[in-house]
């Protein structure tokens, strides 16, 4: 937590940011020329903010590494600004550390630059910095921002059993402490979906960039919707994602339906022990687990291998409906198989990690695999112009020298 003296100091250093324009003004349109400035991230005001760029990366060697990335990529977006006036606002750099995940068996460290435009406004006559960005650039280090791309890619199992944090969604269950989430879960949850071919061809070739809102759909001076350009950096001729097969999806039905086994055990009993109402929901469990165990076996011991070699295409939409069609309980039917799907409407095409593309690599798990760059702007005049002249000046070899 921030002490009150580093609240103060970084109360006054915020405030000098913006002492050089302390000037008269009528309305915010006029500040759109005036000029702002950088701050690295080493020069972020607040000393605990820094102190705690990389506190989600465990090790110091990731620490140092994950450092050292970002700097040199700092490096490169301020090149990318060369002769470039920036007006407007400021833009300014933080790093962060955002703990582990897994690509098939090899541990990554993720990290991220993140650059924000902080914008000019008036206020009672006087200029004013938004404490908001609304124009920002991230850097991600070994990961690929979900969050912002759930439209079109996706986790569509989750990353856990719902709301009771028990455990068992690890790989390694029994010896996963809950203050360490970044340890591998098991396989269904580290599926993708994706529904838009053109963002899963810019993630496995590096190839151009992928824009959330089609250019004729951009509407000009509004602040929103967001927008966001993706470019994705990549090493060696290999894609990032691959597809799921039929077979592998069912067996990790099979693996995710055992751990149902202990996480129902060890859920009814704490619920019967609360006398929570709630455990009603889970009643006949073991029935409904094993009916589920029994039409996976069924199939993967029935089918031919050229049909379980094809890539699994799903569709939850679809598999929620049939639920609730047979008046199946929620609680204990999520991912009760039904069918695959081709093309209907909501399908989803299943791929994973490639494993063959991720290398355990010796100096640690922060060490550069892939990168993903994100820009998210808005159609305003001093947002379009760090757009414009980002993409212009994108240096995607500067970028791909960092990966080892």
């Amino acid at each position: 937590m921030m002490t009150t003296k580093f609240f103060f100091l970084a109360c006054l250093a915020m405030a000098g940011i913006q002492s050089s324009y302390a000037q008269n003004c009528k309305t915010t349109a006029e500040l759109d020329n005036v000029p702002g400035e950088y701050l690295t991230a080493a020069q972020h005001p607040w000393p605990a903010a820094r102190a705690d760029y990389f506190k989600e990366l465990k090790t110091a060697a990731d620490k140092a590494i994950a450092k050292k990335t970002l700097e040199q990529i700092e490096k490169a977006e301020q090149q990318s600004r060369a002769g470039f006036i920036l007006t407007g606002g400021n833009w300014e750099n933080t790093f962060s550390g955002n703990g582990y995940e897994y690509a098939g068996s090899v541990k990554l460290g993720k990290y991220y630059l993140q650059a924000g435009h902080y914008e000019f406004f008036c206020a009672a006559g006087k200029l004013k910095r938004n404490t908001e960005y609304g124009t920002v650039l991230r850097v991600y280090v070994n990961a690929i921002p979900v969050n912002t791309l759930e439209r079109f890619l996706r986790n569509p199992f989750g990353r856990s059993f719902g709301n009771y944090d028990l455990g068992f969604e690890y790989a390694d269950w029994k010896n996963h402490k809950l203050s360490d989430p970044g340890d591998k879960l098991i396989k269904l949850f580290t599926y993708f979906s994706c529904n838009t071919p053109s963002l899963l061809e810019a993630i496995n070739t590096g190839q151009d960039y992928f824009q959330d809102v089609a250019e004729k759909d951009v509407k000009l001076n509004s602040r929103v919707p967001h927008i966001y350009r993706y470019w994705f950096v990549k090493k060696k001729n290999m894609p990032v994602l691959i597809p799921v097969s039929r077979k592998e999806y069912l067996v990790s039905l099979l693996e995710y339906y055992e751990r149902e086994k202990l996480y129902f055990t060890k859920l009814v009993a704490k619920l019967t022990a609360d006398r929570d109402n709630s455990v009603k929901q889970y009643d006949g469990w073991e029935t409904v687990v094993n009916e589920k165990v029994e039409l996976v076996k069924n199939i993967l011991a029935t089918q031919k291998e050229d049909w379980l070699g094809a890539q699994a295409i799903i569709n939850r939409s679809e598999d929620v409906y049939q639920n609730n069609k047979h008046k199946l309980k929620k609680k204990i039917n999520y991912n009760r198989f039904w069918r695959f799907y081709d093309n209907e409407k909501k399908s989803e095409p299943l791929y994973q990690y490639n494993a063959g593309y991720f290398k355990t690599a010796a100096t640690g798990a922060a060490t550069p695999q892939f990168i993903t760059v994100a820009f998210r702007y808005v159609t305003l005049p001093s947002s379009l112009r760090l757009l414009q002249n980002f993409t212009n000046k994108f240096d995607y070899p500067a970028y791909y020298r960092l990966l080892q």
